[in-house]
């Protein structure tokens, strides 16, 4: 069962999905072989079977698990490739982490400076605002597979964080200061990196995704305004569709 450590505020349906995406990623179910039934799954988290249907459905859109009605779920062959599912909302490090990667952030710069026109209209800040931009190296086994800025409100972060924030998850230091993203409203495009000006020197060859975001808290309001372009190959993203 999910630790009890996790927050009250964090559905029981996304808590199952999670603790069996570890479980699946840590090797405990191989490639191909079926999960417990969803009578197994209802007696051993002790919910119901709603709530298990709604993991499922979570997983199988990260691409995990194949749901094959009257036969139960099995699990995908994903490879070594990190994988995420398009519409998750979570953290970099936290995804690397989970297929036994080592995951490592270098940061590379913070700034506190003027919103642009763009961030201006992303952020819904005033011309005189401040932001806080953090660009930052996603690194799995030593290996760059993703390149991040991230614009924050400068009111709504401490002084006191410029010290941690973009030395590891942007989430985690969000979480802790009340600013928790609960959705994204986000754009992909498919860039090169000779294109990108912040992209460094061991990405510029590369072909990158790009994914464009704003991050909304539970009020409905943007916390951060994201430019994380990620190397096509080393980072998969996946999407269910239906018919």
């Amino acid at each position: 069962m999910p630790s009890s450590t996790q927050t009250a505020r964090t559905p029981l349906a996304r808590q199952i999905a999670e603790d069996l995406r570890r479980r699946i990623v840590a090797g405990e179910f191989s490639p191909g072989s079926r999960l417990p039934s969803e009578a197994e799954l209802c007696e051993h988290y002790r919910v119901s079977r709603v709530t298990v249907r709604t993991a499922a459905k979570s997983l199988e859109s990260q691409g995990l698990v194949d749901i094959r009605h009257g036969s139960g779920m099995f699990v995908v062959d994903f490879g070594g490739q990190i994988r995420s599912g398009l519409q998750e909302l979570r953290s970099i490090t936290e995804t690397i982490e989970e297929l036994g990667l080592n995951a490592k952030v270098r940061r590379v710069s913070l700034t506190r400076r003027q919103a642009d026109e763009n961030e201006r209209a992303h952020l819904d800040v005033n011309d005189d605002d401040e932001i806080v931009a953090v660009h930052r190296e996603i690194l799995a086994d030593d290996e760059v597979v993703a390149v991040s800025i991230d614009a924050i409100p400068a009111r709504l972060v401490p002084a006191s964080e410029d010290a941690s924030l973009g030395n590891g998850s942007v989430f985690a230091v969000l979480d802790r200061i009340g600013l928790t993203p609960v959705r994204a409203l986000a754009e992909i495009h498919a860039v090169r990196g000779s294109d990108v000006p912040i992209a460094e020197d061991h990405v510029a060859d590369e072909l990158l995704i790009l994914l464009d975001q704003v991050h909304y808290d539970r009020s409905g309001d943007p916390v951060a305004y994201s430019k994380t372009y990620f190397v096509e190959g080393r980072f998969q993203f996946v999407i269910l569709r239906t018919r």
